[in-house]
């Protein structure tokens, strides 16, 4: 009997830390039209150039030197330890479980595509670093912030993948190809 109820209890408990979370209906943007560039165009930079980076160099790190990785070390995870998860255990999922959106008690954000999908997480581990996971909870970028707000992406060797993240202007992100598209990838 002692068994049975100490396999059951971890099958519980296994099954509790591996469920991904539930995508809450207001971070939705099928639900909350606000939420969606496609329907709210107050958010789209194809319709605000504020928050594009082809019209608002500031915000472009290929334009602008002072956010590009390749330019400023700070914001090089290569050069900088204290916001490199791969380097730092602290700041990894996989040593710090509650990062990850497998562990019950995670907080965070929500990726979508340009659909409107849910694709993925965002983990928010301080103002200065994200973690991005897919729908299966699969740790795959982080960001690093920049003194300008967006924040740049890197990919599991820790080199910049020419993607950034800027402000939608009102609750989430929009993502950015090298070349400053959009890529209809956005974070709730």
């Amino acid at each position: 009997m002692e068994k049975k109820f100490t396999f059951l209890f971890l099958l519980l408990f296994a099954a509790g830390l591996s469920k991904a979370q539930h995508l809450d209906v207001k971070h939705s943007p099928k639900q909350d039209i606000n939420l969606s560039p496609v329907r709210n165009l107050v958010i789209h930079p194809k319709h605000n150039p504020v928050i594009n980076p082809k019209f608002n160099w500031s915000i472009n790190p290929v334009k602008n030197k002072a956010i590009n990785p390749d330019n400023i070390l700070a914001i090089n995870p290569s050069g900088n330890a204290n916001l490199n998860p791969l380097m730092n255990n602290e700041l990894n999922p996989m040593f710090t479980i509650n990062l990850s959106p497998r562990h019950y008690s995670w907080k965070g954000m929500f990726l979508f595509n340009a659909d409107d999908e849910h694709t993925g997480y965002i983990t928010v581990y301080s103002q200065d670093l994200l973690l991005e996971f897919d729908k299966e909870s699969n740790w795959n970028f982080f960001y690093i912030k920049t003194s300008k707000g967006t924040f740049n992406r890197f990919n599991m060797d820790g080199k910049w993948t020419g993607e950034y993240i800027c402000s939608d202007g009102m609750v989430g992100y929009n993502l950015f190809d090298k070349g400053g598209e959009f890529t209809g990838t956005h974070i709730k």
